[in-house]
């Protein structure tokens, strides 16, 4: 096939042809897809992981490799099991029973690499001031889906020690995790609840027929059960964050209800022409199908974006989201054409009577938005300053967004986890759950004299500063048991079994003696502001000066460190994903369209909606103006990565509404040659189905706003909003305003760029040009080609 409209257009036609004739061999495939990805569902949310924070190549992820290398056993993450009594003390009887109990009960249990109770002589300040409460702390290794996936039995295990009296939590990252993985599950029936409904009420006001209405939904709901086993099966290569099943569902749902209803649409306007239902279908796929697979793969490519930026987290749900949005546009192009060959006229059953007289007079709806768009371009300045005044508004509070990375659970706070971890804030700090990891490699051998002494000034030099609770280090150790430190002391302790078991997590005994580790203790939790000037304090000026000309090599890490990587490559990165996307949106566009200057005010109409969604993100997630009146909790950051995710995302989704009514005007304007009628007629066409997509995209994504997870909560109410703004501002007022005011320059290509562009026809045509795979007519006085 070559690259011309014609072969694209043929190619499709033929697809479309050969799903009519035999429909259910598609539906047979699909059924056993489905099937599948139902069967695999299950492997794929139990493999779900905590958000990874970490950035590849950077301090923290090097600090991370190097002690998951040397130390034998490392301490992947140091849990807490929290004991809280009213009534007795860490002193009674009772209370000790319960803690031995609790501790015996997990001891050697798989993963579990050692326990510090609050009694053991490793144990610092365990044991609140007023005795009521202890900790014990328990150091858990394996990857991060092997911790996750083990806290319910040791949950288990240690609360069949509670009584009365004493109550039991187990906290720290893994647990937090599994609890947020169980909320992500319910949140996700949660937003479908809510936004099918909805999504299902646009659609009967669109169609007016139960069966037409029914279809784009049933082939989302397919869509996702296949995106999510294909998502099962990818975890034998890689991992997902709790966060992918939200965006995969999100974008899922509302491009495989949009996708459909473009082509159920295209497909109930050709059985109104009188033209059978095999012939439609293939109309149907080679017009509006061919739209939504230049579509998908624009919001694809724009997701790609997301690749460049150096954080799993953020790999992991482009994967995600480009696989659901993939999978629908598969659907679209297959199973849908396949349903609509079989049902054939069908399709208009189960009509609803004052529903179905409003949708089948489309000539109404299209008279109303001929006239809105001439009445925009008889002023068509003074539409465009109102309209652009206005997006400014809504993004002015972007000039106050703080930007941030919260890893704060406080939403669940009904759950074990989550008070233990409250517990644990309010009689320790919560930075004992999540230290900050130096380490300290020698240059040359096992650490010598020097190398110790380097190590205590950094100790005393970390316990110094006013942002650390406590330092845990070899030396500290030595010094504490062994009157000092020293090269020999530590040939000693390697043939001494309780001083290597007690050193094992802070030196590297098995393998070569030449890393040492010290667990910095912060006061606040490793999300904070706090937290993260104590890092960068430890990295710039505290390490370089207590280490000095020793050769010793110095790596900060832990999950504060990650917190500053990940932020730090989030901001460094944007210009290059946003130049990526731009530069993608303009080739194509450019390509499209013939113009140099529509994709040029395509870029920057969709930067005034996004740059909107961004002002009401913040105003309403760190301001609140409301007081709660929109049910949000005001988190006073706004996520660090979701700048970059929705910023992909929305830019690809513009694209579906750009493409679909300036495909339109576009056709108009080469058969008249007149600016003003073709974007009348052309907004006349597409209004309606515009309108009718972008509120259910607005109601899909609406929907995941009344979840629990922050992260979610924010994503859904940004992408709902700029959906919203574009579809109506941009898309019905700027979008004609900024049209006339350019008149025939909108359509400026030079010559010689049109001689080596290829062609790419996304017009939606008439029937017997896409049966013929011809491009539409180009009437002479359209062009406007200068050289």
């Amino acid at each position: 096939m070559d690259g011309s409209g014609h072969g694209q257009r043929s190619a499709f036609f033929r697809l479309g042809t050969s799903l009519a004739r035999r429909p259910w061999a598609a539906l047979a495939l699909w059924a056993v897809l489905t099937a599948a990805g139902v069967w695999l569902l299950p492997r794929f949310q139990e493999r779900l992981t905590g958000p990874p924070l970490t950035v590849t190549g950077s301090e923290s992820d090097l600090a991370q490799e190097l002690v998951g290398r040397e130390f034998e056993e490392p301490f992947a993450e140091q849990a807490v099991i929290v004991f809280e009594s009213e009534r007795l003390s860490v002193d009674d009887p009772a209370y000790r029973r319960v803690i031995e109990e609790a501790i015996g009960a997990i001891s050697g249990r798989s993963g579990v690499i050692a326990v510090i109770g609050p009694r053991d002589p490793r144990a610092r300040d365990q044991i609140s001031a007023d005795g009521h409460v202890a900790a014990a702390v328990v150091g858990l290794s394996g990857s991060g889906t092997e911790r996750v996936r083990r806290v319910p039995g040791l949950i288990e295990a240690v609360e069949t020690a509670a009584t009365d009296d004493v109550r039991i939590y187990f906290t720290g990252r893994s647990p937090l995790i599994a609890d947020m993985v169980a909320q992500q599950q319910a949140d996700l029936a949660e937003a479908e609840l809510r936004g099918l409904p909805a999504a299902v009420l646009v659609l009967l006001l669109a169609s007016g027929t139960l069966v037409a209405a029914g279809l784009p939904i049933l082939l989302a709901l397919a869509g996702i059960a296949v995106a999510f086993g294909a998502l099962g099966v990818a975890t034998a290569f890689t991992g997902f964050n709790l966060f992918v099943p939200n965006i995969a569902t999100m974008l899922g749902l509302g491009v495989g209800i949009d996708y459909s209803l473009f082509l159920v649409t295209r497909y109930r306007e050709e059985l109104a022409r009188g033209v059978d239902p095999a012939t439609a279908v293939a109309t149907a796929v080679a017009t509006s199908g061919k739209t939504v697979f230049f579509s998908g793969a624009t919001v694809m490519l724009s997701l790609s974006g997301l690749l460049l930026v150096r954080a799993p987290i953020l790999h992991q749900l482009a994967i995600g989201a480009m696989v659901a949005v993939g999978v629908m546009v598969a659907a679209a192009l297959t199973l849908l054409p396949a349903a609509l060959a079989l049902l054939g006229h069908r399709v208009e059953r189960l009509a609803l009577p004052a529903l179905a007289h409003a949708a089948g007079r489309p000539e109404a709806a299209a008279g109303f938005w001929e006239r809105w768009a001439r009445a925009i371009m008889r002023r068509p300045g003074r539409w465009a300053l109102a309209a652009t005044l206005v997006l400014v508004a809504l993004t002015a509070p972007v000039t106050r967004i703080d930007l941030g990375l919260s890893t704060s659970t406080n939403e669940l706070s009904d759950r074990s986890a989550v008070e233990g971890r409250a517990v644990l804030a309010r009689d320790f700090n919560e930075g004992r759950v999540s230290p900050i990891h130096v380490v300290v490699a020698s240059a040359d051998g096992p650490l010598d004299d020097a190398d110790l002494d380097a190590v205590a000034r950094l100790t005393d030099a970390l316990r110094a500063d006013d942002a650390v609770a406590d330092v845990y280090s070899v030396t500290e150790v030595l010094d504490r048991f062994g009157g000092g430190h020293s090269a020999a002391m530590l040939d000693t302790a390697a043939r001494l079994p309780q001083a290597v078991d007690a050193l094992a997590p802070l030196i590297n005994f098995g393998r070569g003696r030449n890393v040492t580790l010290l667990q910095v203790v912060p006061y606040a939790p490793p999300d904070s502001d706090p937290a993260t000037r104590l890092v960068r304090r430890i990295r710039e000026t505290i390490a370089p000066s207590a280490v000095g000309d020793s050769g010793a090599t110095v790596l900060v890490g832990g999950l504060g460190a990650q917190v500053v990587d990940i932020s730090d490559e989030s901001l460094r990165k944007l210009p290059l994903v946003g130049g990526f996307v731009v530069l993608l949106s303009f080739v194509f566009l450019a390509v499209v369209f013939r113009s140099l200057v529509l994709p040029i005010k395509a870029i920057f109409l969709n930067g005034l909606s996004i740059g909107a969604a961004y002002g009401l993100l913040v105003l309403v997630f760190q301001r609140d103006p409301g007081d709660g009146i929109l049910h949000f909790t005001p988190t006073g950051t706004t996520q660090i990565y979701l700048p970059l995710l929705t910023f992909a995302v929305l830019f690809g989704l513009s694209m579906d509404y750009e493409v679909f009514l300036l495909g339109r005007i576009k056709e108009e304007w080469e058969r008249s040659g007149d600016n003003q009628a073709a974007v009348a007629r052309g907004l006349a066409r597409t209004g309606r189905v515009i309108t009718s997509a972008a509120a259910i995209m607005v109601a899909v994504f609406a929907g995941f706003t009344f979840t629990e997870l922050p992260e979610v909560q924010q994503l859904g109410f940004s992408l709902a909003a700029a959906v919203f703004v574009d579809a109506t501002l941009v898309r019905v007022v700027l979008v004609p305003a900024t049209m006339q005011l350019m008149g025939r320059w909108n359509w400026w290509f030079p010559a010689w760029l049109d001689r080596i562009v290829p062609r790419i026809d996304l017009g939606e045509g008439h029937t017997e040009h896409a049966m013929r795979g011809e491009p539409p007519v180009v009437e002479p006085a359209a062009n406007l080609v200068r050289g």
